[in-house]
């Protein structure tokens, strides 16, 4: 009597190995989520510099500085990782 033949595996994710290891690794959420602030800090600093300067904001000035919040949100996403806290431990 043969034994039987082991389940196949399951396909593997588009960029699983890396989502993964960000999800594992706290050190690389930190730096990741720690550049992206920073580069929407310096990015709001150079839009904040030019409204500083007693001249009315153009488009170009708020759309850095909305651009500049978005990066900081994904930032803290990526810092504190809703996602993976919200799953059921198995």
């Amino acid at each position: 009597m043969a034994a039987p033949a082991p389940p196949p595996l399951p396909a593997p994710r588009p960029g699983g190995r890396r989502r993964q290891m960000l999800r594992e690794c706290w050190g690389c959420r930190v730096v990741c989520g720690g550049g992206l602030m920073a580069a929407a800090a310096w990015i709001y600093a150079s839009a904040r510099g030019a409204t500083q300067r007693h001249s009315p904001p153009g488009m170009g000035t708020v759309g850095q500085m909305v651009f500049a919040l978005g990066l900081l949100s994904f930032g803290l996403v990526v810092l504190v990782d809703p996602v993976n806290k919200s799953r059921p431990k198995e």
